[in-house]
């Protein structure tokens, strides 16, 4: 039997839900009554109530849980260094984080509810976008953070397409004119083409065809981002941006193969998240964000709806935050020079 969530705990003891969530988290200003309550209602649903001290956490610590996609095979995790910021700024306020991969068996209600979890934080789309929504449904406060806007959620939205129309204006500047794209086959790589052919003919003023922006749309995993640029690398490009860490480190497997050197042959620049880009051979140029401040301002948003949540005060509009990269220059691009 799965367990309860909040919403059936609050209607078996006659509880709000923000009684019983403070109840299943050993609030200390909870009363006897409604301790008692739950635990009368808990045994009714078949379910044990838990001890009343939680022996994992300190006195007023929250559990605040990360949510991310599971990884597929060897890829590389495109929020890995922002879920590590997040860890850091949780136990830094006091707060203890746990960690969940969506699509990997998680039950909301089952894993986080009942054992005490005030809210969470969910990374990308996909089977976390998902997630939130189960999550939210199960009376969680929710904060999402991804790469593309949705509705009824608080989320701080990443800006991708400000990020691919700098990088595009940072390459045409260094002087290169033949410049490729390489993008992961999900919901958003239409979209993320589209702005880059737009980017690509404004700056340039061309026309930005197919032949004159190319663009190739991959699967995941490292060794598609090595197919990527070399479909790309054939087409003569000077220039190359990576929309995600898989396929940059594909691009420089591709490289090594075709014995070209980068920046000589090849400047590459990734937009969003790339782990260790600054010890990479060559140091990886990145248009990304700042996942420290990020992290402190997720945090934040969530601590805020959660202590909303247990005054009692009704919700308000879920916020929308946009936020936009910053370019970080290292060593992978130069200015360009012929092949």
């Amino acid at each position: 039997m799965s367990r309860p969530t909040l919403a059936r705990i609050a209607e078996a003891s006659g509880l709000s839900l923000s009684t019983v969530s403070r109840v299943l988290r050993d609030r200390p200003e909870v009363s006897a009554d409604a301790r008692r309550a739950v635990s009368i209602a808990l045994r009714s649903l078949g379910v044990e109530p838990p001890p009343a001290t939680n022996p994992g956490t300190s006195s007023g610590a929250r559990l605040i849980a990360v949510v991310s996609n599971a990884l597929v095979g060897p890829d590389v995790d495109p929020y890995g260094t922002l879920a590590l910021a997040l860890n850091r700024r949780i136990f830094a306020l006091g707060e203890i984080a746990v960690t969940a991969a969506a699509g990997d068996g998680l039950d909301p209600a089952a894993a986080f509810a009942s054992r005490g979890v005030a809210g969470a934080i969910v990374l990308g789309g996909a089977d976390a976008g998902g997630e939130s929504q189960r999550l939210a449904a199960a009376g969680m406060p929710v904060v999402r953070i991804s790469n593309a806007p949705h509705s009824g959620l608080p989320q701080f939205v990443l800006d991708a397409s400000s990020g691919i129309e700098t990088a595009v204006r940072h390459l045409a500047h260094m002087g290169h004119r033949r410049i490729g794209f390489a993008v992961v086959q999900n919901s958003a790589a239409e979209s993320r083409a589209n702005v880059f052919r737009q980017a690509v003919a404004q700056t340039l003023h061309v026309q930005a065809s197919r032949a004159e922006a190319p663009v190739e749309v991959t699967r995941e995993g490292q060794l598609a981002g090595a197919h990527a640029a070399e479909v790309l690398l054939a087409q003569g490009i000077t220039a190359a941006i990576s929309s995600s860490p898989a396929i940059t480190l594909g691009f420089l497997e591709a490289t090594a193969r075709a014995r070209l050197h980068m920046p000589e042959d090849l400047s590459l620049l990734t937009v969003g998240d790339l782990p260790d880009a600054d010890v990479l051979d060559p140091p990886m140029s990145q248009v990304t964000y700042d996942w420290t401040q990020l992290a402190e301002s997720a945090v934040s948003e969530l601590r805020r709806i959660i202590d909303q949540r247990d005054a009692g005060h009704a919700p308000s509009a879920p916020a929308h935050y946009r936020v936009v990269p910053d370019l970080v220059l290292r060593a992978s691009v130069r200015p360009v020079t012929k092949r």
